[in-house]
């Protein structure tokens, strides 16, 4: 059976969610802030591109902060 990486099951949406808790917290991202929907959307790209340890996740995440050119506090 092949394993679909855009379906999770719900230990894996709880890992990504408390991935994405940790590094916005680390950030400085805030609740519904605008960064923390793209890092989501990153976050879960990474997932589906085949990238689960939650370090290289969070490594990919800190390359994608620096693409922004800014502290994601304020965009």
């Amino acid at each position: 059976m092949t394993y679909r990486r855009d379906i999770l099951d719900s230990e894996q949406l709880a890992t990504l969610t408390r991935i994405l808790d940790d590094y916005c917290e680390q950030v400085g991202v805030e609740g519904s802030h605008p960064a923390r929907e793209h890092l989501a959307r990153r976050l879960f790209a990474l997932f589906s591109g085949g990238i689960d340890s939650p370090d290289d996740i969070k490594m990919a995440l800190d390359r994608v902060s620096l693409d922004f050119k800014t502290d994601l506090r304020v965009m």
